[in-house]
């Protein structure tokens, strides 16, 4: 019955992206060693379930702690109660900066909303026009085009540079960006980076701290898996920690407790910035988008929880294992990967099993691998990979769950 809405609103009549389809097709079709063996592997949703019951027990503490009153239950700020942001500001003050630096943050630095696709989608709008563009370096998490472009109308333009942070690669397309006119706002990126799971070198972000300097540009650093590296000779680096004092105020860091905190059913993100009217406009925009003041109560004791870093611990050991399970198990039927140091995913190349090099042909790949061996992977082509047969496989499952997508992938042909 379309002709009864809008024409905006008939745009939004859609059926869902095919990822995300086919996460939902199979929602109560999931694999289980025991209740359900042929279920489906879906290793296509970035979400960790290795400390679903750590983070559960640690949740019903939190519960018996959080605050309970007349404040609570009503009305608050729309970016977040002054309880829930300062919380938030000293426990990431120690992640970003550390607790001896002369830089501090405050609640003032912290907006909430529901989700990181939120706070992200937000930062678009404040920061850019309709028909502005961000350089992305790709391969980069495929929705970022769903959280700036669907609403804020904000083209994501892919900086090919694999897995560094090529300023050459940054030049050219700006250059091209010029040429066609398009007014460039600002340097999107995840770091650690999704889907690739690397974690940056300092001089790589310093280089782009440099780019956006030179070319006067902001900066969105997606620090969502800050907390998930579980390589010992990586170590995370916040790009908010390298700028100088100068241009601290064009830098925005979003986060979220979907992901280190495995808690994407919360939907709660968090941006923080130094800009004190980024933070203004958040608390006019997330009048449509705030968190509940239920789970800004309970956020806020979690994070209190000296408890809390012994979970993380745990995780990334847990991340670690999943990931060496998934890459010898890839290794054994000669699937290359990326090699990753952070993050729940891995890219791997099936493109062995393609048998033309093309994109509509990695499709056809994926809908085999989901239909004839119920594995959930996701294309390559979503993430502006330049070369079809590139695959992004979440990992973050049980051992017996990711042996089990291993098995069925060696029956591939």
């Amino acid at each position: 019955m379309l002709e009864y809405l809008s024409d905006r609103g008939r745009e939004w009549v859609r059926t869902l992206p095919p990822l995300v389809k086919a996460h939902f097709d199979n929602f109560y079709n999931m694999y289980d060693p025991i209740s359900n063996p042929n279920g489906l592997v879906n290793m296509g949703t970035a979400e960790s379930h290795l400390v679903n019951d750590e983070i559960c027990d640690l949740l019903r503490k939190a519960a018996e702690n959080m605050e309970l009153s007349g404040y609570t239950i009503h009305y608050n700020k729309f970016e977040g109660s002054d309880e829930f942001r300062e919380a938030i500001a000293n426990y990431w003050q120690k992640i970003i900066f550390d607790d001896d630096s002369s830089i501090k943050l405050t609640k003032d630095n912290v907006a909430t909303g529901a989700g990181c696709t939120v706070m992200l989608n937000t930062l678009a709008t404040l920061l850019a026009e309709e028909g502005d563009a961000f350089l992305i370096p790709a391969p980069f998490y495929s929705s970022f085009v769903d959280d700036v472009h669907d609403r804020a109308g904000v083209i994501c333009i892919p900086v090919n540079c694999g897995q560094t942070l090529e300023i050459d690669a940054f030049e050219q397309a700006w250059n091209k960006c010029k040429k066609e006119n398009i007014r460039v706002r600002a340097i999107l990126f995840s770091s650690p980076n999704n889907p690739v799971g690397t974690v940056y070198k300092q001089e790589e972000i310093e280089g782009i701290i440099a780019f956006a300097m030179e070319h006067d540009i902001d900066i969105i650093s997606d620090e969502i898996y800050a907390q998930t590296v579980w390589d010992k000779n990586a170590e995370f680096i916040s790009t908010l920690k390298l700028v100088p004092d100068s241009y601290r105020h064009r830098v925005h860091v979003t986060s979220s407790f979907a992901k280190d905190f495995v808690l994407s059913g919360f939907r709660t993100g968090l941006c923080i910035s130094f800009n004190p009217d980024i933070i203004k406009g958040f608390g006019s925009l997330m009048y449509y988008s705030c968190v509940s003041g239920h789970t800004q109560s309970l956020l806020t004791a979690l994070l209190q929880l000296k408890e809390l870093p012994d979970v993380l611990n745990l995780s990334r050991e847990r991340l670690k294992t999943a990931y060496d399970i998934l890459k010898d198990g890839l290794g054994k039927i000669d699937i290359p990967i990326m090699k990753a140091q952070a993050g729940i995913f891995v890219m791997a190349d099936f493109s062995k099993y393609m048998k033309k090099q093309e994109f509509d042909t990695e499709h056809i790949l994926w809908e085999k691998i989901y239909n004839d061996l119920m594995i959930n992977i996701s294309p390559g082509k979503q993430f502006g990979t330049d070369r079809p047969g590139w695959f992004r496989m979440c990992y973050a499952f049980p051992a017996d769950t990711v042996e089990e997508a291993c098995r069925r992938l060696s029956t591939l042909k």
